[in-house]
């Protein structure tokens, strides 16, 4: 919420300079952002009138001008403006003017002739530049010789304040002076004349709510005969532009003016351009609605609209429609002001792509007894400006569906035990009292009626929270907090998750964070067999789905760093993805994942190894890594699967007791340009309760005995994976000890479609040397298990 400081203090005006209202502000929740002047700084400027300009007899660009002052001769100014005319009133900086940039005016000569000051544009005296190539043209009843900083009230601060959510009261100036007035004890008082406008003639407009709960409170009412030419008055304009919104027309500016000064949205349409009666009423699936920004949107089901007998003319409580919008060329205008339900309005902007003023407000909520006097303001402001016949007001008010102010209890004792101070009981009513609370002592305390514009009054700890922050954060005691540590034991056969992201830290990878929400696109691409959950109201377009996979974050981060120039990236994610199932509580079931990609070289360059790029394998020894600080490696098998995120050839479940616990393998090369990565991408993914229950380590003595060991190669097929030989050969035994791996070959002696697996058998009795005869006999039983399992022959 962006301000005008002298607006606010028209409303109340504390003692406070302005460093010390926006550090008031601050302590009392209201966060200032921002404090900057209006304007720059610059003095000895004053409202001046061109009344003769004359061609420079030296410089075509140029031209001799005599200004009025206000002094007792005209001063004789070379101006280069293209804008200069004879009789009209800017700025002019006299000889011994300083402005912005330390500028100083003196007497000189142009081309010959004498200059005695300076004509000056907007940006030359630190004004907002107001779009005019030349002189900053003022309004024709500006006084002659006035200080242009007294004229244009430019000794003003703009505030900006950032708002919580829960604060929508303070939307506008008079919110903002309310909680000025309870914070400083200043008197607050309304700065114009409230009056009826409502005239005699009945309203020429019908109005029909077919949805109360959403719509409550409806006013309307029609003005003719207005000045369609008259101009906004350089006052308005000025609170406009230092609230940050640019003065358009108007009825435009009136209603945001109303909107800036108390916070109700309120719209203006062409009364010739309406047909029929006014209808507020839920869309048809499909009907259209070109906005006002010329974007034509096709509306759904549960969004309220304003309606004619033509169809919906405007988003109800975010945006007009163009049909009906007011012109240079409107003569007549219904002015309409009401009250919205904000869940009626939650949501509705985004899910059209659109943000406006009004929604933000609405959405939060808005105070529901304001319609009528900001709908009398309205009136009086373009009444007084423009002239004009008002009609009576059309009120359509459904009391059942207007929101009741919450009425909580409060006790001194909670106060105190809360805050850590004990505050007096006439102080605290004193505090609700500015905070425009009715305040009803009973036994235990206090009942407080919430205003209605306090939408974040529900308990009684909101209520302590007034307390505090009215009585001043910085006053309460600091005392040292007395909180017991309990540390959580962590069982032995639980494995920390970041003891394993430490582990793939040190392995090269870096920890990212994305969002849970991604493309739909993507999430079909990656994923397609997988249902998903929708968002209703999402952050926009391409974060809609809820992920069933970490992997699109992992490829847009390898997206952004590629397109850094990054070549070699290794990152990894622990998070959740969203199974969809109608059957949870929340429409979806949660797994937590830990998953992790690569690509590019295996290692940064250097000059004492040759360069390759990462590959399947590197990958899988990431993976083992994981798998062996969770001594897991022997119960989890990496088996060939089709994964449609994955290479046909080289992808790989992870199985453990017979289910997939987690993928790996390399991206699929039609999924690569569609994601926008390059290169051979390797990813995996495994469900965290795989791999963060490890099993105890037991001690075992070291056998005192002879180990043998006997080295075997078998025979078999091409195709044929080297874990199904090692599942044949690994035959119950208490004397075999392990299996080992130590070459596998193809070339010449083995056929081409057949591959040599040379393994090492290690045999060993824990209490006992082993005979010839024990060995020879489990080395028989494990050829007849290979020959029979895999059909694998010796070599």
């Amino acid at each position: 919420m962006k301000f005008s400081e002298n607006w606010l203090r028209q409303w109340t005006n504390p003692e406070w300079n302005t460093n010390e209202l926006a550090e008031a502000l601050s302590l009392a929740g209201l966060e200032v952002d921002d404090v900057e002047p209006v304007a720059g700084e610059f003095n000895n400027v004053v409202v001046g009138k061109v009344i003769s300009v004359e061609k420079h007899p030296d410089a075509d660009k140029l031209n001799v001008t005599q200004v009025d002052v206000g002094e007792i001769e005209p001063l004789q100014i070379v101006c280069g403006a293209k804008n200069v005319v004879e009789g009209m009133k800017a700025c002019c900086a006299k000889v011994g003017a300083v402005l912005p940039g330390d500028f100083k005016i003196k007497k000189a000569k142009l081309r010959g002739v004498p200059s005695n000051g300076m004509l000056c544009g907007a940006t030359e005296i630190g004004l907002p530049d107001d779009g005019v190539d030349g002189l900053h043209v003022l309004p024709e009843d500006a006084p002659i010789g006035m200080d242009v900083r007294e004229y244009l009230q430019l000794n003003d601060m703009s505030i900006d304040v950032d708002l919580t959510p829960n604060r929508a009261d303070c939307f506008s100036v008079m919110g903002i002076a309310r909680d000025v007035h309870a914070i400083s004890g200043a008197d607050l008082k309304v700065p114009f004349a409230e009056q009826d406008m409502a005239g005699t003639e009945p309203c020429s407009v019908q109005i029909e709510i077919t949805e109360p709960q959403a719509c409550p409170k409806y006013l309307g009412c029609v003005v003719s005969g207005f000045n369609a030419k008259a101009e906004t008055p350089l006052w308005m304009k000025q609170r406009l532009e230092r609230s940050g919104l640019r003065p358009l027309s108007l009825t435009v500016d009136i209603t945001n003016y109303v909107l800036l000064e108390m916070g109700q949205p309120m719209h203006a349409f062409d009364l010739d351009k309406l047909q029929g009666g006014i209808q507020v009423r839920m869309a048809k699936d499909g009907e259209k609605l070109t906005t006002l920004d010329e974007k034509e949107v096709s509306l759904k089901e549960g969004t309220l609209v304003i309606a004619d007998d033509s169809g919906a003319i405007a988003l109800a409580g975010v945006m007009g429609g163009l049909s009906t919008s007011v012109t240079d060329e409107t003569t007549s205008i219904f002015f309409e002001c009401a009250h919205f339900a904000p869940l009626a309005i939650t949501g509705k902007a985004r899910q059209y792509g659109l943000h406006t003023d009004s929604s933000m407000r609405f959405e939060r909520g808005v105070d529901p007894q304001l319609p009528e006097r900001a709908l009398n303001r309205a009136l009086s402001l373009l009444v007084e400006i423009a002239g004009g016949e008002v009609s009576a007001i059309e009120a359509k008010v459904s009391a059942q569906h207007m929101p009741e102010s919450a009425q909580i209890e409060l006790s001194a004792k909670t106060v105190s035990d809360k805050l850590g101070v004990a505050v007096e009981n006439a102080q605290i009513e004193d505090i609700f009292s500015r905070l425009g609370f009715a305040v009803e002592a009973n036994a235990s305390g206090w009942v407080m009626s919430a205003p209605p514009y306090r939408f974040d009054m529900e308990i009684e700890m909101d209520l302590v929270e007034e307390v505090g922050r009215i009585y001043g954060y910085n006053n309460l005691p600091e005392d040292p907090v007395m909180a017991p540590i309990t540390l959580r034991e962590l069982p032995e056969s639980e494995q920390e998750l970041m003891a394993l992201k430490n582990a793939l830290v040190q392995r090269g990878y870096n920890e990212v964070v994305t969002y849970s929400f991604v493309e739909e696109k993507k999430q079909n691409a990656l994923a397609p067999d997988l249902p998903y959950v929708l968002l209703q109201n999402p952050i926009s377009e391409d974060m809609k789905a809820m992920r069933t996979t970490l992997f699109p974050g992992l490829l847009q981060a390898i997206a952004y760093n590629q397109n850094r120039q990054q070549s070699r990236v290794r990152l990894f994610e622990s998070g959740l993805v969203f199974y969809k199932n109608e059957q949870d509580p929340t429409g979806a079931t949660q797994v937590p994942m830990l998953a992790g990609a690569i690509v590019g070289p295996v290692a940064a360059s250097g000059w004492d190894e040759e360069s390759r790029n990462a590959d399947f394998f590197d990958l899988k020894g990431d993976i083992e890594t994981l798998l062996r600080m969770s001594h897991q490696l022997g119960k989890i098998r990496f088996e060939a699967s089709s994964n449609p995120a994955l290479h046909p050839g080289q992808a790989a479940s992870l199985i453990k007791d017979g289910k997939e616990v987690g993928i790996m393998g390399q991206l699929h090369p039609q999924l690569v340009k569609t994601l926008g990565v390059s290169g051979s991408i390797f990813m995996f993914q495994i469900r965290q309760d795989a791999i963060l229950t490890m099993e105890i380590p037991a001690a075992q003595a070291i056998s005192k005995f002879p180990e043998v060991q006997r080295d075997l190669a078998f025979v078999v097929d091409q195709a044929l994976p080297v874990q199904k030989l090692l599942d044949a050969i690994d035959v119950e035994s208490d004397i075999l000890q392990s299996i080992e791996i130590f070459d596998i070959y193809r070339g010449q002696g083995i056929e081409p479609d057949q591959k040599s697996i040379a393994l090492t058998l290690k045999i060993q009795h824990q209490a006992r040397t082993l005979e010839d005869a024990e060995v020879d006999a489990l080395v028989e039983q494990i050829l007849e298990s290979a020959k029979t399992a895999v059909n694998a022959v010796l070599r």
